[in-house]
């Protein structure tokens, strides 16, 4: 199995990436090498052959088959590095090509009528759970941010003065971003209820920083949209009312403007619209 390998592997890219995307890769290569157990290979005698073979028989989005797949070359460019003895003579994950993926891949955006008929559910929040409910959907539509962002945000992240709140991204990557006066308002009826100053911003019953994926299950079942559903609106309704791709960017905290246009949906009329309304020379389109 490895396992001295695969924790040695894991410690060397901790350092550089999110803590959600290393429990997503340390699953990857620990499905991986259990699939090799199960068909008695030796992960040292792995060919390129074994790896399309177990990609080919995941029941995943190609894009995910992308991602595994990453993740194994990934893991056997440390280990030829690390414990050349004990590796295949050659990456047996290098080379593997995939086909473009000309589909598009996005969930369908919220309107406007549904995000203000989930405030509207929330607008009378009278207690201390519900309050957080309410501040989470704030935060995930007014400033879109992912559910891993709401769980590290702490009580001193919000500026009141500059109404701003610092976000921990992805890749320990921080960045500012605007809150509004709804997200504001939110945040102190939420801590004067619980007579909090400091610490997670985003508590349990108990008082515990909320986890990840208790982010996900609460913005899923007490609120009724998942939490990266209302950040794809964020965007998508900025852009329809004109805001610059760019600036759409630097909030979401995309490294590439190519991943922000995905997030960004927008029909053409819509985009017609916002040429008419802003550009100097609209007038005869």
């Amino acid at each position: 199995m490895m396992e001295t390998e695969i924790l040695d592997f894991m410690r060397h890219i901790r350092p550089r990436i999110a803590t959600s995307t290393y429990h997503r890769k340390l699953w990857q290569i620990g499905s991986f090498f259990k699939y090799l157990a199960t068909k008695e290979k030796s992960p040292a005698n792995v060919t390129r052959a074994d790896v399309e073979e177990y990609l080919s028989g995941l029941q995943s989005s190609q894009q995910f088959r992308q991602s595994v797949c990453g993740v194994i070359r990934e893991f056997y460019e440390f280990m030829l590095l690390r414990y050349p003895h004990t590796s295949p003579e050659e990456n047996p994950a290098a080379g593997i090509a995939f086909k473009p993926d000309k589909s598009e891949h996005l969930p369908d955006v919220p309107s406007q009528a549904f995000v203000d008929e989930i405030f509207a559910r929330l607008s009378d929040a009278d207690d201390e759970l519900r309050m957080r409910d309410r501040l989470m959907a704030e935060l995930a539509y007014g400033s879109g941010l992912r559910r891993a962002e709401l769980h590290r945000l702490n009580i001193e992240d919000i500026d009141y003065e500059n109404n701003t709140v610092q976000v921990l991204g992805k890749g320990n990557k921080v960045r500012v971003v605007p809150l509004t006066e709804q997200a504001l308002d939110a945040t102190r009826k939420y801590l004067l209820h619980r007579r909090a100053s400091r610490g997670p911003l985003l508590a349990s019953k108990t008082g515990r920083r909320l986890a990840v994926q208790s982010v996900y299950y609460t913005m899923r079942d007490r609120v009724g949209i998942r939490p990266h559903l209302l950040r794809h609106a964020f965007a998508t309704h900025l852009l329809k009312n004109g805001c610059s791709i760019r600036v759409i960017q630097e909030l979401l905290g995309h490294n590439r403007l190519s991943t922000t246009y995905l997030y960004t949906s927008v029909e053409k009329s819509g985009l017609k619209r916002v040429v008419q309304a802003s550009h100097p020379r609209a007038k005869n389109i």
